[in-house]
């Protein structure tokens, strides 16, 4: 019915609004990853949860997010 019909539409529009702010996100972060892969001369990027043993001394992440937060103090999402 009615209700259902309201939770169906705002279910579509946080999917949307998820969608685009992943979107965003990612778009925003390519470059400091390329940047960073360049600068560091590093030539290959894993995903953590894809990698069944590593060295932690290989983790860039919180070097990644340390320049992405100087760079983006704000991100405004819609």
């Amino acid at each position: 019915g009615l209700i259902e019909n309201k939770n169906y539409k705002s279910n579509k529009i946080l999917n949307k609004l998820f969608i685009n702010s992943k979107k965003k996100i990612i778009d925003t972060l390519n470059p400091i990853i390329t940047n960073f892969l360049k600068k560091e001369s590093i030539q290959i990027l894993l995903q953590k949860d894809k990698i069944i043993f590593g060295d932690e001394k290989l983790d860039i992440t919180e070097e990644i997010l340390d320049i992405f937060d100087k760079k983006h103090k704000k991100l405004k999402f819609e």
